[in-house]
C-alpha cells in the first residue's frame, strides 16, 4: 500500500524511483549544497564540483547500502497528473532501519511534506520492530524537525550529528 498525504489543495503518494528521476535526484543533491555556496562564483566549477560530488555520494550509497528503496514523494496536481517534488532512500535491516537520504525541493518545503514522508517512515519503522536512525548535518534545518519527531542525537562532531527514534509507540 502506497502512504498518501492530504495538503491543502492537493494529495501527496510515494512511487518507487526510476531512471528518469535522476535529473530530480540531482537537482535535490544541488539544493542541499549550501555549505559550498561561496563556490558558485565559478558556475563551471560550481557544476564540476556538484557533479563529481553526487556520483561519488550514489557510488557510496550504493556500496553501503545495496538493499535500500529509494522512493519519489509525487504531488498530484489540479489535473490529477504526478509530479515529483522529493525522495526517501531507505535501509530496512531487521531490527534497525536508516534514512539515508530524505530531501524535498526548496519550492515545496514548508507545507509538512518531511515531517509526512519522516512520520510515515517512523510508523513502518514501528510496524516492523525496527528502530529508525539518521544523520543530519549540525547546521541543517532538517534537525529540528527531527528532534520534534522524537529523534535523540546520540553522537555528534562539527560534520554530522547521528541521531535515532526508538519510540514504542506509534507516531501521530
Amino acid at each position: 500500500m502506497t502512504p498518501s498525504f492530504e495538503t491543502k489543495p492537493r494529495t501527496c503518494l510515494w512511487r518507487s524511483a526510476e531512471p528518469v528521476d535522476e535529473e530530480l535526484l540531482f537537482q535535490l543533491f544541488v539544493e542541499a549544497q549550501q555549505h559550498i555556496e561561496e563556490l558558485q562564483l565559478d558556475p563551471a566549477m560550481w557544476r564540476s564540483l556538484v557533479g563529481m560530488q553526487y556520483k561519488g555520494r550514489r557510488q557510496s550509497w550504493a556500496a553501503s547500502y545495496p538493499g535500500a528503496v529509494d522512493s519519489i514523494l509525487c504531488l498530484q496536481d489540479e489535473l490529477g497528473a504526478s509530479v515529483p517534488v522529493g525522495r526517501l532512500l531507505v535501509d530496512r535491516r531487521p531490527g534497525c532501519w536508516r534514512i539515508v537520504d530524505v530531501a524535498v525541493l526548496a519550492a515545496y518545503r514548508n507545507i509538512g511534506l518531511g515531517s509526512w514522508a519522516v512520520k510515515s517512515c517512523q510508523q513502518q519503522a514501528h510496524a516492523a520492530g525496527a528502530r529508525l536512525e539518521l544523520q543530519v548535518r549540525p547546521e541543517n534545518p532538517a534537525r529540528l524537525l527531527y528532534e520534534r519527531l522524537g529523534f535523540k542525537a546520540v553522537s555528534e562532531s562539527p560534520l554530522a550529528v547521528e541521531m535515532i527514534w526508538s519510540e514504542a509507540r506509534m507516531v501521530q
